[in-house]
């Protein structure tokens, strides 16, 4: 038996101990009730009865008042050494009951309808976007004229790719994670979860969703293997995006060929064009990543969300969406191109600095390279990224 057994069980026998001494003393106060009850004759008042002689008072009660002092002496010289050695360990067991308990609220409110933890009167469905696991999903969302950087244009709905949560945390520090859940993410679909935010849910609710995001986590030898099937997906999607968008094109042409009205022929002509804008940007997608060096692949599956803005709804195969921005233009994060990189980390000791940047990252307000002034939401790769894997990025950053 552990010392955390040992102190929930001293715990538990105290309880029960404390139980049993308020049922003996009921117990006895129901006795002596029903005692006087049943006497035949009224007792003599106490002051006016005999007293006991000296002999009784110093023999037989004085010896039964000492056994009970010694029984109540024996209890405490042993209960009192016990409750203090175990002390440290009844904290920790409460310390653990309480973290338990946070996760599984956590839970109810990252919970949706196909987790067991789901409540309807509380779960915020996180899980929708994120996965069930927080391995990571996507969600609908409605491109606005501003977000397209085009005041004329119409809004575009689009299917946003939601990042996983169960590595999160070798990504960002809880702060950070914190300040997500509670503001949100401007101009995504992650909406403002804290009051501070403009949200619903008070601090108690955001450090439980926090708490179960941290029990989820997967170990970092996953999270680096993440990492590398990432970097295959892409390739993998990359080279059957021109297959499936040919098929799209078929179905378009078949379409406009059965068409027999106005109005379809137009809706028909309309998907056949966008299906042709699909199949070339497709076939050009497939060109790049096919021709891309590791740095590339890297920065497209971990930097490119918040430097590229088009890419958290890019899909080559879909031509009805707009066309995606250049890599690394710019979006939560700021732009990487035209040689801001040389220019924020300059040189051989600028790009140590830049290792540096990306793999521990800095606190808000703490400067990093020349003249910058970190936000605090700049995330760490030092945990799931090697070096080798992060001079790969900085070579092709510092190549845009």
């Amino acid at each position: 038996m552990g010392p955390l057994t040992l102190a929930l069980s001293l715990r538990t026998g105290l309880v029960a101990l404390n139980l049993a001494a308020v049922v003996v003393i009921a117990a006895v106060l129901v006795f002596r009730v029903l005692s006087l009850r049943a006497a035949r004759r009224e007792p003599l008042p106490a002051n006016l009865a005999p007293p006991p002689d000296d002999e009784t008072l110093e023999g037989r009660k004085l010896e039964r008042v000492l056994r009970w002092a010694l029984l109540c002496s024996g209890i405490l010289a042993v209960a009192l050494p016990l409750y203090w050695l175990l002390e440290p360990y009844r904290q920790s067991a409460a310390t653990e009951g309480f973290d338990e308990r946070a996760v599984k609220r956590g839970e109810v409110l990252y919970a949706n309808d196909q987790m067991e933890a789901y409540d309807s009167a509380k779960s915020l469905a996180c899980a929708n976007c994120h996965g069930t696991d927080g391995s990571g999903g996507s969600a609908s969302f409605v491109l606005t004229p501003a977000a397209l950087g085009d005041p004329d244009a119409r809004p575009v709905q689009v299917v946003w790719k939601a990042p996983a949560l169960n590595d999160i945390f070798y990504r960002f520090s809880e702060e950070q994670v914190t300040q997500i859940l509670v503001y949100g993410r401007p101009g995504t679909p992650m909406p403002a979860w804290g009051l501070a935010g403009g949200g619903p849910k008070n601090d108690q609710s955001i450090s439980d969703l926090v708490a179960y995001l941290r029990s989820i986590q997967v170990s970092p030898a996953k999270a680096r293997a993440a990492v590398r099937k990432a970097v295959r997906d892409l390739r993998a999607q990359a080279a059957d995006a021109p297959a499936t968008a040919r098929r799209n094109l078929e179905r378009a042409e078949q379409a406009l060929a059965a068409a027999t009205t106005p109005k379809a022929r137009a809706r028909a002509e309309d998907d056949l064009r966008a299906a042709r804008v699909a199949l070339e940007r497709s076939e050009a997608w497939a060109a790049e990543i096919a021709a891309a060096d590791e740095g590339r692949l890297l920065f497209e599956t971990n930097c490119a969300r918040c430097h590229t803005r088009s890419w958290s709804y890019e899909d080559p195969t879909n031509g009805r969406l707009p066309p995606p921005f250049p890599p690394g233009s710019g979006a939560f994060g700021p732009s990487l191109r035209d040689g801001a990189t040389l220019v924020q980390f300059p040189g051989r000791t600028g790009r140590e600095k830049q290792v540096e940047w990306i793999a521990v990252g800095a606190a808000a307000n703490k400067p990093y390279g020349v003249r910058g002034v970190s936000s605090g939401a700049m995330p760490h790769y030092g945990r799931i990224l090697t070096r080798a894997q992060i001079d790969a990025i900085i070579d092709y950053e510092r190549k845009l």
